[in-house]
């Protein structure tokens, strides 16, 4: 934490009061004061989150547009494909669940009866009552704080995946040590096994699994499979090359797909100089 962060936790904590008896904080379960529900840390990460879901907002209402948005975060990014629909539905359900939670966390922050009307407070914009709601002073001390942080941190993660999707990443092959399947992106050039985090070469995990599919006579598998597993692994050959020899009979086809093991000795011939 920084010393800015420090000096705010320092405020929040002087300011409990002296000799009241120990509970335990709604969210990590540590012991706090009475007439606290959420401890000095956890109640500045609720406010964080708060902050960001209103800074958010504006880049969310700019990335309804299906067809050409800014891609949130970094608007250097540009999405060109044209979906189905022009506004995206998914940011559009975000922006109604987290209106409705914030204005629902306003009033019970304000203690204002959920079945009462008549004291509703005026209508602000979603981003004013986000940021209200973050600087209230009743947001460690209301009974459900536990709850509702959870809930905002649920939409904060969506909010992240929404403005900033991460990368593509797919299966490349098993960990040469616990034998685990790898996921990589395109770009990665290593990668580490999330199970006995040894560091590989995405290209010698890549070789590794073609080897093991063509060294196996039972693995078959379509055109469009084989040609895949051999370009990632850095031999390009094309799904229309394969096809092609399955048509001549140079590689060996069934009900179940064309074999590894008799594409390999095709390509190991020379076979994609000669189609």
């Amino acid at each position: 934490m920084t010393d800015q962060g420090d000096e705010i936790s320092d405020i929040i904590l002087s300011a409990k009061p002296e000799g009241a008896t120990a509970l335990l904080c709604q969210n990590c379960t540590i012991t706090i004061e009475e007439g606290y529900t959420l401890c000095a840390h956890c109640e500045l990460q609720f406010a964080g989150m708060l902050l960001q879901l209103a800074r958010d907002v504006t880049p969310l209402h700019d990335s309804l547009d299906a067809t050409l948005h800014p891609g949130g975060h970094a608007p250097s990014r540009i999405q060109t494909a044209t979906p189905p629909t022009p506004i995206r539905l998914d940011v559009l359900d975000l922006l109604d669940i987290l209106d409705s939670t914030a204005y629902e966390l306003k009033r019970r922050l304000d203690g204002i009866d959920a079945l009462d009307w008549r004291k509703d407070p005026q209508a602000e914009d979603l981003e004013s009552t986000l940021i209200a709601c973050a600087a209230h002073e009743r947001l460690a001390t209301f009974e459900d704080a536990g709850f509702y942080m959870n809930v905002i941190k649920g939409l904060a993660r969506k909010s992240d995946m929404l403005l900033d999707p991460p990368e593509q990443r797919r299966e490349i092959g098993g960990c040469e040590l616990c034998g685990s399947m790898l996921t990589a992106g395109p770009n990665d050039q290593w990668v580490t096994c999330p199970v006995c985090e040894r560091e590989q070469r995405v290209q010698t995990v890549k070789l590794r699994r073609l080897k093991t599919l063509c060294w196996d006579d039972s693995k078959r598998g379509s055109a469009a499979d084989i040609a895949r597993a051999f370009t990632d692994a850095g031999i390009t050959l094309r799904r229309n090359t394969i096809t092609q020899w399955v048509k001549r009979g140079r590689v060996d086809s069934g009900p179940q797909g064309i074999t590894y093991c008799s594409v390999y000795r095709r390509v190991l011939a020379g076979g994609l100089d000669k189609i």
